[in-house]
């Protein structure tokens, strides 16, 4: 993974924008990618999108999703079989989150995983304004992000 470059693109109001690649998990290969936009002249950043990537997979593509991912991280022990990202999983009477993704790999989060990937999503905030988020999410379509990825080297082919 290309680790020491920042993803620079523009957006269709002419806005630069900036990913930058955030490990949640770097042993289990689990990664936020932060996106943004400076402005500047005001000295203000804002946050225009969050993504979860799990391996070369991409497990979110747009902000809702992406909070609703570090939601169910953070019910840890209320985990149902109504979870969209993650599962319960029990082994030898210790409760592990089972990442539902593609393939067949098993992907296991622990209690203190959990916690601490929730704690660096909240920490990738400080600094940014997430009101233009809400109101500008830059929108991924799954082909122009893994053409992206790609190129930069976050993906293998």
């Amino acid at each position: 993974m290309a680790w020491d470059q920042l993803i620079t693109l523009t957006d269709d109001n002419g806005k630069e924008l900036t990913l930058i690649l955030v490990s949640l998990n770097l042993d289990k290969g689990i990664y936020l990618l932060h996106i943004f936009e400076e402005d500047r002249i005001v000295k203000k950043k804002y946050i225009r999108n969050e993504l979860i990537l799990v391996g070369n997979q991409i497990l979110t593509s747009t902000f809702s999703d992406t909070v609703h991912f570090m939601e169910e991280l953070s019910l840890f022990d209320g985990g149902n079989d109504q979870n969209k990202y993650l599962t319960i999983a029990e082994h030898q009477k210790t409760k592990n989150l089972k990442l539902k993704i593609d393939g067949d790999e098993n992907i296991f989060i622990s209690k203190s995983e959990a916690r601490a990937m929730y704690k660096i999503f909240n920490l990738a905030f400080m600094g940014y304004s997430v009101s233009v988020v809400l109101e500008r999410e830059y929108r991924f379509t799954p082909q122009n992000l893994t053409k992206l990825l790609h190129d930069q080297k976050y993906l293998n082919k």
